[in-house]
């Protein structure tokens, strides 16, 4: 251990060595952020717009079905309806587990289920998208009758508490 210690102090007593060793350092931090910044892509499309892609079609369906709902409510003209979600649909997986306990050794081992000559996880439950927020501008929401008609279908159709529907005229 002391000839190594010795040989690290030799080299890094060198004034050329130093500055090797600082300008790999820092190449090497410099990388590492640079890594961080950049974004992995599956197929040249990144995770995070595929994301984004499948919440405003998820969006934008659930909008047009909600306006064409309101637009049935007597006393209401034309409806501008947005909706925000905070996740699309997901996917929960069967799974197998081995646990095997000895005097003071806890282990345990875990696989996901493959189902079917594809060799496909098998999917167990499916977790519907949860809906954050909706904001409806309609002709006719000045009558507060209608308003609360509105706000009332947003909520149920949603099925999200009627403090996270706004309404406007």
């Amino acid at each position: 251990m002391t000839l190594f210690s010795e040989r690290i102090k030799r080299f890094f007593s060198n004034d050329k060595a130093r500055r090797i060793a600082v300008v790999c350092g820092l190449s090497l931090m410099l990388l590492l952020l640079l890594g961080s910044f950049l974004k992995r892509t599956d197929g040249g499309i990144s995770q995070d717009a595929a994301f984004s892609e499948d919440c405003a079609k998820l969006e934008r369906e659930l909008e047009e079905r909600l306006g064409a709902l309101i637009l049935q409510i007597d006393g209401v003209g034309k409806v501008n309806v947005m909706v925000t979600i905070d996740r699309t649909e997901r996917f929960v997986y069967e799974k197998n587990s081995k646990s095997e306990s000895k005097e003071n050794e806890y282990s345990e081992e875990t696989e996901v289920v493959l189902a079917g000559s594809s060799k496909e996880p098998l999917k167990t439950v499916k977790i519907m998208p949860v809906v954050r927020s909706a904001a409806i501008v309609c002709e006719g929401a000045k009558d507060p009758v209608v308003r609360g008609q509105v706000a009332n279908i947003a909520a149920k159709a949603l099925n999200i508490g009627i403090s996270k529907v706004y309404v406007a005229y």
